[in-house]
């Protein structure tokens, strides 16, 4: 009975752990999915369109006049396959306004002596403007001069023989290529350095430079120059520029009261400090004695001194100029 009672407790326990486990649900590691089940469709997906390609994501943007008046455009440099150049310099631009680019194209060709550009011939689409210099930049620089007109303007420097440095402006316009002007100074960085020159434009019409100065020794003075209505760059004369040059007198230097007056001034001695003043860059220079009075004399041929005692040029009257080349 005892046997009995045993057996019929195991099958009972047995049951309830069948039970039990029907009751757990899922397996380990499977999820138990609660939710309604779907079941694929026969019907055909609908796609979503493809995204199409913006057309401006790999287009080049044109340089035109209303962006600054220095661009930093993107030059191509290839050697030349023309008999006389070593290189072409490519670039596009808007020169003229119109919205469509202009190709400008600068081939430079060297000495064969020395290791610098003497010569380019610069084109734009179908004209071309040939320029033979010394120690020029093969680069060009697109410019804006004025923001008040559509056109942009294309730019040269070159170092010159004796750092004479000298820029070309060139502009493009219905069709035609021409010079606007040359003018001193360099524009952009030297070649090699990090070194900005002095040709500076804000976009106004204006440009600034430094010029060397044409009389008594070697000096520079600061120069504008505006673009006229009619594609010219014209310079602003002044009436006196500075020297502010301390010298020592080396001959008695006879002066007058003013420019207007041939009345006699004061006379500087041998061994006499003074200062050069100022010049109107012709034929008449100021001079400042020790009293701090300011008198005049004239002369010509860049230093030849007029009206003297004796003949002779500036640096025979004087100490402490500067004649460097």
């Amino acid at each position: 009975m005892k046997k009995s009672l045993s057996t019929l407790f195991l099958v009972a326990v047995l049951i309830a752990l069948i039970i039990g486990c029907s009751r757990l649900g899922a397996p380990i590691g499977t999820l138990e999915n609660t939710g309604p089940v779907e079941t694929p469709s026969d019907e055909p997906v609908a796609e979503e369109p493809a995204e199409e390609p913006d057309a401006t994501v790999n287009e080049t943007p044109v340089t035109s006049a209303v962006e600054g008046p220095l661009f930093d455009i993107k030059h191509t440099v290839t050697d030349s396959e023309e008999e006389g150049f070593d290189q072409e310099i490519a670039a596009d631009a808007d020169l003229d306004g119109d919205g469509d680019a202009d190709r400008i194209v600068l081939k430079t060709g060297t000495n064969p002596y020395y290791d610098e550009v003497t010569s380019y011939v610069l084109s734009v689409n179908e004209e071309a403007i040939s320029y033979e210099g010394s120690m020029i930049d093969p680069l060009f620089h697109v410019v804006n001069i004025s923001a008040e007109d559509p056109y942009l303007e294309v730019a040269v420097s070159e170092e010159g023989p004796s750092s004479d440095f000298l820029t070309v402006f060139y502009r493009y316009r219905d069709g035609q290529l021409t010079k606007l002007a040359e003018i001193q100074g360099f524009l952009g960085k030297y070649p090699g350095t990090d070194t900005i020159g002095d040709v500076t434009l804000d976009g106004s019409g204006r440009i600034t430079t430094k010029t060397r100065g044409a009389v008594m020794q070697t000096w520079f003075y600061d120069d504008s120059y505006v673009l006229t209505d009619d594609d010219q760059l014209v310079q602003e004369v002044k009436d006196l520029y500075p020297l502010d040059t301390e010298v020592t007198l080396l001959k008695e230097l006879r002066t007058v009261l003013s420019r207007e007056s041939s009345e006699e001034g004061y006379v500087f001695q041998i061994g006499e400090t003074a200062v050069l003043m100022e010049t109107d860059n012709r034929e008449w220079v100021s001079i400042r004695n020790d009293q701090d009075e300011v008198f005049w004399f004239r002369i010509r041929n860049h230093s030849e001194m007029v009206g003297q005692e004796e003949e002779g040029f500036a640096y025979d009257y004087f100490e402490g100029l500067n004649m460097a080349d």
